[in-house]
């Protein structure tokens, strides 16, 4: 257990703003102190000094990283699916985000709302060939029988009251897009998350996830062969390895981050993650978390 004297408030009711992220805090992971590589890592919020008052509504760790959570067989055919992918040739339409590094192509598959009223299928889900999207389907579905599940059971345990609201957030996706959940089942998960980015390397940029809900958790973990990548918290002073078969609970909108160099191998990362609008258009009481 990693413990904290302060809770990274500088951005927590700010506007997004990347540059503002970017000029206030460092991006060198070499200032950082190193967690362990192996093991459970969590970050607590209630061993907080009593001076420091907690926003009501937030899960009780900033970050847990679980141990031995994907399989080796797991991960070797998540690569294999994600290669499939793209070898369909299929098209990124979200464009580079001035968040991140200037060679990010992430994809991001799946549903969110970000700034709409109601869900929908992310673009790069939506406006690709036959071919492209069968391979995404396959990874989809691969995530979802064998990850989701796992992640859904962490996060009720851990979170139970966040959780709560995820599941009715579930509910109400299931109802706004029941012909689009039924011609493709491979992105439903069960509501332990709505979309999933997909990148190789990482987002080498201070940043934070400005879509994200500030309550809910955004799980990541990467497969490959690789050397570097570790999750950096300049706020927090730390850095977080995740290697293969390790998955990564944070918030996202809370803790500004950036990824050290990839300084060796192949590191394709999944991100899988809820925007916040899907979260608080089920749960407006949610929206006192950032009042």
């Amino acid at each position: 257990t990693h413990h904290i004297e302060e809770l990274p408030t500088t951005f927590y009711r700010a506007k997004p703003d990347g540059a503002a992220v970017r000029k206030a805090l460092s991006n060198d992971p070499e200032q950082l102190t190193a967690l362990p590589t192996t093991g459970k890592v969590q970050v607590p919020l209630r061993d907080l000094p009593d001076r420091i008052k907690v926003p009501g509504g937030l899960p009780p760790h900033l970050i847990i990283r679980f141990d031995r959570f994907i399989s080796k067989a797991d991960q070797k055919r998540l690569r294999k699916r994600w290669d499939d992918v793209l070898a369909s040739g299929a098209l990124h339409y979200s464009g580079k985000h001035a968040n991140r590094s200037a060679n990010d192509t992430a994809f991001h598959f799946g549903i969110w709302e970000v700034t709409a009223s109601k869900p929908y299928l992310t673009a790069e889900t939506r406006h690709q060939t036959p071919e492209a999207i069968k391979a995404i389907d396959a990874l989809l579905k691969y995530i979802g029988d064998f990850v989701a599940g796992k992640i859904g059971s962490v996060f009720e345990t851990h979170a139970p009251q966040q959780w709560e609201a995820m599941q009715r957030a579930y509910q109400r996706v299931q109802t706004l897009l029941a012909a689009e959940l039924l011609a493709r089942p491979s992105l439903d998960f069960g509501g332990a998350f709505f979309a999933v980015a997909v990148k190789e390397g990482g987002s080498g940029l201070v940043h934070i996830d400005w879509h994200d809900c500030h309550a809910i958790w955004a799980f990541v973990f990467a497969v490959g062969d690789w050397e570097g990548g570790e999750f950096c918290a300049p706020e927090l002073g730390i850095k977080i390895p995740i290697r293969p078969g390790q998955v990564f609970a944070v918030l996202a909108r809370v803790v500004a981050h950036f990824s050290a160099p990839v300084t060796e191998g192949r590191r394709i990362v999944f991100t899988c993650f809820t925007d916040s609008l899907t979260v608080l258009h089920a749960n407006p009481d949610l929206l006192t978390v950032v009042a």
